[in-house]
């Protein structure tokens, strides 16, 4: 449903006018088949939907690689 798609990109991009800037623009970019623009809407709103899970999934795994650095031997 398309209401639930924009509320899932609108925990990405909070502010609405923002959110429409962004799908306007890659709704422009994807568009290049002979499909429905509605189609096209529900895939950009999906992609902005999925990054910030994306992100989550990369910093989590960063973080639980990054080693912390050893200040015991801090020179005082």
């Amino acid at each position: 449903m398309r209401s639930q798609d924009v509320f899932d990109a609108a925990r990405n991009i909070s502010n609405r006018f923002l959110l429409c800037q962004v799908v306007s623009a890659n709704v422009r970019h994807l568009h290049t088949t002979p499909r429905h623009y509605s189609e096209t809407i529900h895939q950009s709103l999906n992609l902005i939907a999925d990054s910030a899970q994306d992100e989550k999934l990369l910093l989590g795994t960063a973080s639980a690689k990054a080693v912390m650095p050893d200040i015991s031997h801090k020179a005082s």
